[in-house]
């Protein structure tokens, strides 16, 4: 009996463990696009980012790129291009640090080029 308690308690215990990495796992598709605001130092809140599975737009959003396999990572023209909200990437937007630092957009994958609605969409202020 004592060995069913301990295996119960393992598998609460690193199922409580996994759901802070699960919550950050979950990921949307976004435009992002710059917002015409020119920044000197990170992090940076010169982009918007239009969700496509909400039709929201969150305006003042950071780009991080890091967590982007290095191929895409370090394709010549990724920066021109989501800037100008020519891709549309899957990532996730996350609140970290200070509530006076913007929202960041971490992006994990580039799914498809963007279409000319969703970039004037993107780019809407």
């Amino acid at each position: 009996m004592p060995s069913l308690r301990l295996a119960f308690l393992v598998i609460a215990a690193s199922s409580i463990a996994a759901l802070p990495s699960l919550a950050a796992a979950e990921s949307s598709s976004y435009v992002y696009c710059s917002n015409g605001i020119a920044c000197f130092m990170q992090p940076c809140p010169s982009g918007n980012a239009l969700d496509l599975a909400t039709g929201k737009i969150i305006k003042g959003v950071a780009l991080n790129t890091t967590e982007l396999p290095p191929l895409n990572r370090s394709a010549p023209d990724l920066s021109d291009k989501l800037y100008a909200g020519k891709l549309v990437v899957r990532g996730s937007i996350q609140h970290r640090g200070e509530t006076s630092e913007p929202p960041m957009l971490v992006v994990t994958d580039i799914e498809r080029a963007s279409k000319t609605g969703e970039r004037k969409r993107c780019a809407a202020r």
